[in-house]
């Protein structure tokens, strides 16, 4: 899935060179991939906490899994109201973690793994921001509620990206020396660098909006499915796909609506910054609670 996915990016990333799309239509992209990919891909949650507490032969009460899930929601909104910045500091530490999980090879769960992917992923999270600073910076200034301005979000722009190309270099080096305690193959390595490299690139070459379609709404959501599908022994086959599509789809349902009423409810929505702000503290509440079902993987 890996291959397809990166071929599929490079080859739009190609194409926008060609034939580049209007604002508009990237931004209707950006809304499309989000809702079809992106919400559903925590939708499954419910399902990944049953197996995790079968495989540890205890039940789960679905009443129970929501009533923790949204008081955690809950408790994260709550510090995004009163302490926005903070919030955002919380968000990119969580999201770094998780996003490094996902593209991980050879995943252990062991302080090395956890700590190398994760510094891996807070490079990711900045490059993407800071590669695309002219759009990212608005929305920054929104998120933290101006305690911050866009000014000097976009100053910051080339210390966060230089910082992020140093860090990934500084990362890919620390994984040449720590292969062996990795239990990495050459192989490995290559093909993680490698990866890596054409990641960085597409996501540099594609306006944000489609970049983030691609990285978060594809790459990292489809991922993800695929690991839940393993998780919960579903063929990968169209029967199996069909079924985990078919699970997700309540949960999907419940998310569109509260993101809508997020959305609808905590600001007036007077320009496309604030409904893309408030579409990613929406996602960023959601992203707790997703995080501490998600990491119960074994695969």
């Amino acid at each position: 899935m890996k291959i397809y996915l990166l071929l599929f990016g490079v080859l739009t990333a190609s194409m926008m060179q060609v034939i580049p799309l209007h604002p508009s239509l990237q931004l209707y992209i950006f809304f499309f991939i989000l809702l079809i990919t992106g919400v559903p891909h925590g939708s499954l949650d419910y399902f990944v906490e049953a197996q995790s507490m079968k495989q540890a032969r205890q039940k789960l009460s679905l009443k129970f899994f929501l009533l923790k899930y949204f008081l955690n929601m809950l408790g994260y909104g709550i510090i995004w109201f009163f302490f926005p910045s903070f919030a955002l500091i919380i968000f990119i530490s969580l999201t770094a973690y998780h996003f490094g999980e996902i593209d991980w090879p050879n995943r252990r769960k062991s302080i090395l793994d956890t700590s190398l992917y994760t510094i891996y992923g807070l490079g990711v999270i900045l490059f993407i921001i800071s590669s695309h600073m002219k759009e990212t910076a608005p929305i920054l200034e929104t998120v933290v509620r101006s305690e911050i301005s866009a000014e000097f979000w976009f100053q910051l722009g080339p210390i966060f990206f230089y910082g992020s190309l140093i860090t990934l270099v500084s990362h890919a080096s620390i994984l040449v020396l720590l292969r062996n305690k990795l239990s990495w193959n050459y192989q490995n390595l290559l093909n993680f660098i490698g990866q890596t490299i054409l990641l960085l690139s597409i996501i540099y070459v594609l306006p944000f909006y489609l970049a983030f379609s691609f990285y978060f709404g594809l790459w990292h959501s489809l991922l993800s499915f695929n690991l839940i599908r393993k998780q919960m022994n579903l063929s990968d086959t169209w029967s199996g796909w069909i079924q985990l599509t078919r699970k997700a789809l309540p949960f999907t349902l419940l998310a569109w609506i509260g993101l809508v009423l997020f959305i609808i409810l905590s600001n007036q929505i007077d320009s496309h910054v604030v409904v893309i702000t408030n579409l990613f503290v929406g996602i960023a509440v959601l992203t707790l609670p997703h995080l501490q079902v998600f990491s119960k993987i074994r695969i």
